[in-house]
């Protein structure tokens, strides 16, 4: 059950008021109203008849169009308001709503108060939710026609209660004024004088205190109590026992235990020896022994830091001795009737032994004062108690020291229900029992501790509400301040009854008219003439923690505000605060004041008064940058969904191969096609080239496979001179290219020159370079032998060598193609067909196999148009297979088949097209498809202006093999082969400059910002949806290469087809359209980035980010240009100081480098808790902010040169120990930056200092290796940060120089990575990459996180879901989105591990829908391939 229903159960009360509630709610109805009655007398049913009475005239008046009001029910507490809701909704015919702190409402607008306040007509909420509101103008006193305050007594001084009034109520016109309606069973809860507190609380709260008039009356319906005195012996002075005396006598001096001797010893007189050791053993539990550990360091002296060290280290053994000496202490049973229990103790033991000697329905509580009295008691008589007895213990929700216990809400409420219903029937408690939570009658109530002040006498006593109920006071003998103390609570009853009483009538109020002398002197008060929203000095601190708590950082550096007061005599202070990381304001000073609490209020106020100033804070004096904003805009508006895809046009030839006019060219450019492992390939073959109309560029080499899986490279050779064209040798040219294309490809082209984008030609022998002349190069004679004849006539008398080395074509079915070289005369064309030859069973003979007759009988012969000649020669020759992409090797049934066979001539056309042509020719579509996706890649590079831009590298930029190459952590769906490497690699160095190149120009332009503006203008800039919006700008998606070879498109396109399959259409790609994914267009963008920075450097990649993102802050062609832009701040050519100067030549020593300017040097050593006036140097935030970018860079391009191989996620998570914090802090240790960090904050000098010795004693016993820093805890952030930070202060101080920062990277971060091997599981140490695989495993693609930041009264946290297919599957919150997600993480892995399996199987369908979408894939690849079978295409003679 949750705690809201605990207390949510209320029966209906307002139908039977009684007389004197009756006679207090006409009072109430006509002025403001203080109601006094005892506890359980029925106040709250007073406030629901005057808060129905308010709602009815309220719909009156709304009737009548007035402005809305609504009736406000005031609580101190959490618990208060659900329970007080409870009630007014079992009572009241209204809409009601509930407000308090821990529901985010900080986080809400205007917009939702104004909503809430037109639907609602009550409201209970905490008292500081209101105040909150009233400060920002969210609510004003003008929409509230009641205002009911709970526990009226606590309106004094500074307390909430108080501050609407002074704030607030007082300042507003009086006819607008809400009624004010308080409760209370005192006005007083102090030791003071009765009369004049309650005239004060009057004065305060503008009200008349009321009781009911007839005393007689309410004690008739209010049960009370039978009061008793039950008085013990005197106790024994305090006294150390034997374990405390040992323990004091070891570690008396240690400060932390102060408190704990101190108890110890009174709890020994008050409750005994026995009950004083179990204080010991409270405070120094496993649990609480890191408590006090981390209480103890908070102690030692920040400004002392060596000796400091020293005494927290000599603390820390104390303690952990002193934990052991409790632990080995043995503990005996309790006995009551020895000296173990004071006689205070003895007394109630007894009482409660009677009260619970045998089973009844008595509810007891045991009011006490201390929380460690609770526990001890509740220790005690768990041993020695009635076993009739169920004991439980109610204590607050805040501890306050070592060995005190955390009690949350809804335990406190589970304890209150399971008292109710009996499960439990005694209660120790402390004063939280008094007031506010909704405890049933007791028949007992025993003061162990008497009050302090009249109003926990008559609360405590209220809780007596029984008709034979008890009430003990339990007194020392003797003890005469026991006995005043009983008599000054009576007495002050008696006095506070009779002045409530004796009031007159129709008095008036002590009231000035204009209620200024209840206002503090000394406060200001600025309101926003905008929205009216009102800062003071009792806000300002408000205001200030709100603001600082919606500044931007990952949870590991939360540095809270440091308020510095000064005392400058004669009771004045003075206070300068000192702003945490991210504030764009970081040191202010208040006013002078008499109080060191309003100095610290004046520093807060002026604080706010800049910040709205600068209007960091807005018209409603709430934080400008919310908490939300930041991922929201991070998840929603800059980031892509990688699923998301959309159709766009396909370039389909390159603008090379486009005809500018049609008449002949004069001159073609020669490019010759030579392999580099021609051997391996086919020793026959020789070079053939192509001749161009306009000079192709440089093209790379790649790689093609022969039908045996033989590796060579394409090689190509471009002459410097053109070839001279004349008509001869464009016809012979021409016709060849013809005759090729037919003979080879059974594609028969018109012959029109103006429609040639290219011409084929074959190459002589020899040697060859750039300025050999085409002529020489051009095997014109084989050509005009080749065109001479359109194929070989040969009959009976032909030699027989005349068909060696020969292409043979079959007649019927031209797919079958053979190249001839050998002969067997031996054989004859009625010989079976040898063995090793695969033939169907009617093939009989080699005549048989060459005709492909598979037919039975005549049949078989039936399309033979020819005489076949009655004996011809048998040839051997290779069957030529109809793979034609050579750009990805074989299959291994294409590697392992049979080529080799048998065959008669009569059955083919021999083509005088000699075999070394055909050879090469056969990869000539290859050469073809590569050539076209180079050019592809030259018309990005020119649409860039950067077409010098190697092709190799700008083609693998732009180049989507598969349909989710944006996904690098997942298998490739419907890869395409033979394409070359995709662009994965490019981007993730191309990402990882334009981050630098952005941070640069930021760094570089905008002195004003802070690292969290920088930040944000950088998410900007280099997000994906903004390279996407580049992109489309510029028509990147046309060139983006998606296709692989196709045995359809390769052929030029502007030539026509007048014969062959496909004729009539168009060759172009199968469609007009590709799909790709959003994100895939930014990655393409980040790689021709990454492409420029390998071929061309920082000037490159420079000039390559300005090309695409062409943005006011990407204008420079050139890396020199960011530091043009660069005006150096007056800071770093200020004169330093000495300290500052020696620092300087210390790293000179260290590091070999010369700072020009040692400010900027101490710039990156300064924390943000360093006051400003110290150094007068800003906090190394946006240094940090630029290095950050600078190592990653650095440390990238060492891993992408190392490891050529590795693709993008094997580089990802290697680079992730390279750059993490862990690294970093390490590091920074090693280099003593730790020492140099200039910084305020005791929390982080005692951070820093574990850290320190945790890294150096792992080194040590690490025996050399270098990745000893992996196994410590994390450090503190500001150690790699200041690392960082270093690097940016060495980047411009050396004016931007790149070099010097990887001298640096190279000389103090390298050498840990030599091996990078030894960091393969560092990622895979993260939940998050576990859970990745898994995912992967499972086979499911859409799952993700989501994040939201989430801020109540109590704490700051990151919420983070992990959805599969939209639903929350498991979810972790922390204090940063890193810290949340592992949390998510590791609960969805364990989920995934136990009995979640069912459920995610239940929501994921993904490996299902996978399987069929590969079985609809493999069919239409079936289709296809029996689309590709080529057709009987017959040529006229």
């Amino acid at each position: 059950m949750s705690a809201r229903a605990m207390i949510t159960s209320h029966k209906f009360i307002i139908s039977d008021p009684r007389e004197y509630q009756m006679e207090l709610f006409e009072i109430a109805k006509e002025r403001n109203t203080i109601a006094v009655l005892d506890t359980g007398s029925g106040k709250t049913l007073i406030a629901c008849l005057l808060i129905r009475h308010m709602v009815d005239q309220e719909l009156e008046s709304r009737m009548l169009g007035r402005h809305r009001r609504v009736s406000f029910f005031l609580v101190d507490c959490v618990t208060l308001v659900f329970q007080q809701a409870a009630v007014l909704n079992c009572n009241i015919d209204a809409k009601i709503g509930k407000y308090c702190g821990n529901m985010g409402v900080d986080l809400w607008k205007k917009d939702i108060w104004d909503k809430i306040l037109d639907d609602e007509q009550v409201i209970v909420m905490t008292a500081d939710v209101l105040y909150n509101c009233l400060t920002h103008a969210f609510i004003t006193m003008e929409d509230i026609n009641l205002l009911c305050f709970d526990e009226a007594h606590h309106a004094k001084k500074r307390h909430v209660y108080a501050r609407i009034i002074k704030d607030f109520y007082i300042c507003g016109p009086e006819d607008m004024r809400p009624k004010i309606f308080g409760m209370t069973a005192s006005p007083v809860d102090a030791r003071v004088d009765v009369v004049q507190a309650a005239l004060e609380l009057e004065e305060l709260l503008h009200s008349k205190i009321t009781t009911a008039s007839d005393l007689m009356l309410l004690q008739s319906s209010v049960n009370r109590p039978k009061e008793e005195v039950a008085a013990y012996s005197k106790l024994q002075a305090p006294f150390q026992t034997q374990l405390c005396s040992k323990l004091y006598s070891k570690y008396g001096k240690y400060e932390s235990f102060g408190k704990i001797f101190a108890f110890s010893k009174q709890c020994a007189s008050e409750l005994g020896p026995w009950c004083a050791d179990q204080v010991w053993r409270f405070a120094l539990s496993e649990q609480e022994y890191r408590k006090l550990k981390r209480k103890e360091e908070r102690n030692v002296n920040r400004q002392s830091s060596q000796n400091g060290l020293d005494l927290i280290e000599k603390d820390i053994q104390l303690l952990r001795e002193a934990k052991a000496d409790v632990q080995n202490h043995i503990f005996d049973t309790p006995d009551p009737e020895t000296s173990d229990l004071s006689s205070k103790v003895v007394l109630l033991h007894r009482f409660l032994r009677h009260v619970y000697a045998e089973e009844n329905n008595n509810k007891c509580i045991i009011f006490v004062s201390r929380r460690y009295t609770a526990r001890v008691l509740a220790a005690l008589l768990k041993e020695v108690g009635s076993q009739h007895m169920k004991l439980g213990i109610l204590i607050g929700s805040s501890s306050s020291g070592a060995g005190d216990e955390n009690v949350t809400f809804r335990q406190q409420m589970i304890t209150v229900s399971q008292f109710r219903r009996g499960k439990l029937n005694c209660l120790i408690a402390t004063s939280v029992a008094e007031e506010g939570l909704d405890i049933p009658d007791c028949s007992l109530i025993i003061r162990f501790d008497l009050y302090t002040t009249m109003i926990q006498y008559i609360q405590s006593r209220g809780r007596a509400r029984h008709s034979k109920s008890r009430y003990i006071h339990m007194l020392e003998a003797g003890n005469e301040e026991h006995r005043r103390i009983l008599g000054d609570v009576r007495s002050a009853e008696g006095i506070m009854r009779t002045f409530c009483q004796s009031l007159p009538e129709d008095r008036l109020l002590n009231e000035p008219p204009n209620s200024e002398h209840l206002l503090d002197e000394n406060d200001r008060i600025y309101i926003e003439p905008e929205s009216g929203a009102k800062l003071t000095f009792s806000s300002a601190m408000q205001i200030m923690g709100h603001y600082l708590g919606s500044l931007p950082h990952d949870g590991e550096d939360l540095s809270p505000p440091i308020y510095k007061v000064r005392h400058l005599g004669d009771r004045s202070y003075i206070c300068e605060l000192l702003l945490p990381a991210g504030s764009p304001i970081t040191c202010v000073e208040g006013a002078v004041m008499t109080t060191k609490a309003g100095a610290k209020r004046a520093a807060a106020f002026e604080a706010c008064l800049k910040l709205r100033a600068k209007e960091h804070l807005n018209a409603h004096l709430l934080p400008k940058y919310r908490l939300r904003d930041i991922p929201k805009m991070a998840n929603a508006h800059l980031a892509l969904d990688s699923s998301k895809t959309q159709n766009y046009a396909s370039k389909e030839k390159p603008t090379f191969w486009t005809i500018q006019d049609s008449i002949p060219p004069p001159q073609a450019w020669i490019t010759i096609f030579l392999l580099s492992n021609q051997q391996e390939i086919n020793e026959r073959l020789l070079p053939i080239a192509i001749a161009t109309r306009e000079k192709l560029p440089n093209i790379p080499s790649f790689p093609i496979y022969s039908d045996r899986g033989a590796l060579s490279d394409v090689i190509s050779l471009r002459l410097n001179k053109p070839l001279d064209v004349t008509v001869e040798k464009l016809e012979l040219l021409s016709r060849f290219t013809i005759r090729l294309f037919y003979d080879l490809f059974n594609k028969l082209f018109e012959q029109d020159d103006s429609t040639f984008p290219y011409w084929i030609a074959p190459c002589k022998s020899g040697e060859w370079n750039e300025e050999t002349l085409a002529d020489d190069v051009l095997d014109w004679e084989m050509m005009t032998d080749i065109m001479s004849s359109l194929q070989l006539e040969w009959n009976d008398k032909t030699p027989i060598n005349n068909f060696v080395d020969r292409f043979l074509v079959d007649r019927r079915q031209r797919s079958r193609r053979f190249v001839v070289y050998d002969c067997d005369p031996t054989l004859s064309p009625k010989d079976p067909v040898p063995m090793q030859i695969a033939h169907g069973s009617t093939i009989s003979n080699i005549l048989d196999y060459s005709y492909n007759a598979g037919k039975k009988g005549a049949a078989k012969w039936k399309y033979i148009k020819w005489k076949i000649p009655e004996t011809e020669p048998v040839l051997i020759a290779d069957r030529l297979l109809h793979r034609l992409n050579y750009l990805d090797p074989p299959t291994e049934k294409d590697a392992n088949t049979c080529t080799e066979a048998w065959i008669c001539p009569s059955a083919f056309q021999v083509s005088m097209i000699p075999c070394h042509i055909i050879h090469m020719a056969m990869i000539f579509p290859s050469i073809s498809t590569r050539i076209d996706a180079y050019l592809h890649a030259w018309d990005v590079c020119k649409l860039l202006g950067m077409e010098d831009l190697d092709l190799g590298l700008a083609l693998e930029a732009i180049t989507k093999d598969s349909d989710n190459s944006h996904e690098h952590n997942k298998d490739q769906v419907n890869p395409r082969k033979g394409m070359g490497n995709n662009y994965e690699r490019l981007e993730f160095l191309g990402d990882c400059f334009l981050k630098v190149a952005s941070s640069v120009s930021l760094f570089a332009e905008n002195h004003e910002n802070d690292e969290y503006q920088l930040h944000v203008k950088r998410m900007l800039l280099v997000c994906n949806q903004h390279l996407f919006e580049k992109a489309k700008r510029i028509n990147l998606p046309t060139y983006i290469q998606t296709e692989g070879f196709s045995r359809r498109w390769w052929y030029p396109a502007t030539m026509k087809q007048i014969l062959g399959k496909g004729t009539g259409k168009k060759i172009s790609k199968p469609g007009s359209l590709h799909r790709l994914a959003d994100k895939s267009i930014s990655d393409v963008c980040e790689a021709l980035i990454g492409a420029a920075f390998i071929d061309k450097g920082l000037d490159g990649a420079t000039e390559m980010v300005t090309a695409i993102l062409q943005t006011p802050e990407h204008q420079q062609k050139e890396w020199a240009d960011y530091y043009k832009g660069y005006t150096k701040p007056g800071y770093q050519t200020a004169l330093p100081s000495a300290s500052q100067i020696k620092l300087a030549r210390d790293i000179e020593k260290q590091i070999g480098y010369k700072f020009q300017s040692p400010k900027l040097l101490v710039s990156a050593f300064t924390h943000s808790s360093n006051p400003y006036s110290w150094e007068k140097v800003p906090c190394y935030q946006r240094l940090e902010f630029l290095g950050d970018s600078l190592l990653d860079l650095v440390c990238v391009r060492y891993i992408f040169n190392k490891y050529p191989e590795a693709d993008p996620q094997w580089l990802t998570e290697h680079k992730m120990a390279m750059v993490s914090n862990k690294f970093l802090g390490a590091v920074s240790v090693e280099m003593g930056f730790h020492r140099k960090l200039k910084r305020v904050g005791q929390h982080l000098d005692i951070a820093i200092r574990d850290y320190a010795i945790e890294i150096t004693e792992a080194k040590e016993k690490s025996n050399g290796a270098v990745d000893f820093w992996t196994s410590v805890s994390p450090p503190p952030k500001a150690l790699p940060d200041i690392l960082e930070a270093f690097i940016g202060a060495l980047f411009v101080d050396s004016e931007f120089n790149y070099q010097i920062v990887e001298k640096f990277v190279s000389d103090f971060i390298l050498p840990y990575f030599v091996d990078m091997t030894i960091y393969d599981n560092f990622a895979g140490q993260h939940p998050t990459t576990f859970l990745t695989q898994r995912m992967t495993d499972l086979g499911c693609t859409n799952w993700g996180y989501e994040s939201e930041q989430i801020r109540t009264e109590e704490e700051y946290f990151i919420l983070t879901g992990i959805l599969i297919h939209s639903k929350v599957f498991a979810f972790g919150k922390g204090p940063s989105a890193k810290a949340a997600r592992i949390c998510a993480s590791e609960a969805a892995l364990e989920k995934l591990n136990s009995d979640g399996l069912i459920e995610f199987q239940g929501i994921c369908d993904c490996k299902i829908v996978g399987e069929n979408e590969m079985k609809d894939l493999e069919r239409a690849k079936g289709i296809r391939a029996n689309g590709e079978e080529e057709e009987v295409v017959w040529l006229e003679e």
